[in-house]
């Protein structure tokens, strides 16, 4: 048997993701997992656990936790689903951060990610140089009773992070007042955790949902078409589909950007529906997918069977084990875990400085308004991820 612990600065999706497919492994009931906060590890908890893996330690602390626990003889896993020491200019990049991470990589002796871009780049700085790839595991049940929509509305939904709304008005904004032209009452769209500007259609916009708050909704709400734009960047394509296993899951449609990571998945016209990087090619994909109900359904039954087929539990966590074998059974021998607890005094010191950054690189770059609205938006996130203790 072997005990996993999961550490985690803050809730998010690829927590949440992570933690629900932890929990209902069915085919190896010898694998335990534990989820804890960052500000909640200590030492006792290390020395119960056998592999200790971080998600997106970007942080001051993480790394002497990762330290103490790999001189202690544990395996040490650093998780990222994103290319955190690469950010484009338009996200912040806090110094004392990327350090973090650096430090935690070279405390890890494997990198774990869904992306390939990542591993590769990742690789040299950790201490074994091992990697691991990870696909998200859909369970059957959750593509089972699915049922599509029967009104004469056709229900578009983008679901995303705020900071996404300039993606929206580049590719899509742009084309409403034509679809709207075209197709009147007939559409609607819903933004959730994304405000884009949106003039002259039926639109409601909602706040971010924790994942099973948001699946069940989705679920609810039966959208037809579900749009996932995305910038074509070497930070983007480091990315994971997730898009297209959450709107296939809820029975939608996707429209996808025409670059990674969605053209490892998506067959046009046979599983999904892809976009050049142009309003006017996200026109004819929406116009498309709006006309015709029976390439809508045709290409949600193609995708789940794509989910089928590649992402049952079995197929997903042979891949993982292969990077990390310790995870199935691990054989390591321990010491007792030195105290990281004087550590947190300074993680806690930091946390002023980043939001001071966070707030200085933000009022620089978009404005008074934009900030506040961020933070506004901010404190209803943090509320729809409370922790429950």
């Amino acid at each position: 048997m072997s005990k996993l612990l999961f550490i985690y600065e803050r809730d998010m999706p690829t927590v949440s993701i992570t933690r629900e497919v932890f929990s209902r492994l069915k085919l190896y009931p010898s694998i335990e997992s534990d989820f804890i906060y960052l500000s909640d590890v200590s030492k006792d908890e290390i020395d119960s656990h056998d592999v200790i893996i971080f998600i997106r330690p970007d942080n001051i602390y993480s790394w002497k936790i990762a330290k103490n626990a790999r001189d202690a003889g544990h395996t040490v896993v650093t998780f990222c689903d994103d290319d955190l020491l690469n950010l484009p200019k338009s996200l912040p990049t806090i110094p004392w951060r990327k350090k973090g991470l650096l430090n935690a990589l070279a405390n890890s002796n494997v990198i774990w990610s869904s992306s390939k871009y990542i591993l590769e780049k990742y690789c040299p700085y950790t201490f074994s140089k091992r990697t691991a790839i990870t696909d998200t595991i859909v369970q059957e049940n959750e593509l089972g009773n699915i049922a599509f929509n029967e009104s004469d509305v056709v229900k578009i939904v983008y679901a995303a992070a705020s900071s996404h709304k300039d993606l929206f008005n580049k590719l899509i904004s742009p084309i409403i007042p034509k679809l709207v032209q075209e197709f009147g009452e007939k559409i609607s769209f819903t933004f959730i955790s994304v405000h884009p500007e949106v003039e002259g259609v039926k639109c409601e916009y909602l706040p971010g949902m924790p994942l099973l708050e948001y699946r069940k909704y989705m679920k609810e709400q039966h959208f037809d078409i579900g749009v996932a734009p995305l910038f074509n960047t070497e930070f983007t394509k480091c990315k994971y589909f997730n898009k297209f296993l959450e709107y296939t899951t809820q029975g939608v449609l996707g429209i996808y950007s025409k670059t990674e990571p969605y053209t490892y998945v998506i067959e046009d016209g046979i599983n999904g529906l892809l976009a050049d990087d142009n309003p006017e090619s996200w026109y004819d994909a929406l116009s498309k997918a709006i006309k015709d109900t029976q390439l809508r359904h045709s290409c949600i039954n193609n995708a789940i069977q794509y989910i089928k087929e590649n992402h049952s539990e079995k197929a997903c966590i042979e891949k993982i084990i292969q990077g990390i074998p310790e995870i199935l059974d691990s054989r390591n021998k321990y010491i007792s875990c030195k105290s990281f607890s004087f550590n947190k005094f300074f993680y806690y010191f930091s946390r002023p400085f980043d939001w001071t950054y966070l707030f200085l690189f933000y009022l620089k770059n978009t404005g008074v308004k934009a900030v506040i609205k961020r933070i506004k938006m901010h404190f209803v996130e943090v509320k729809a991820y409370a922790r429950k203790r």
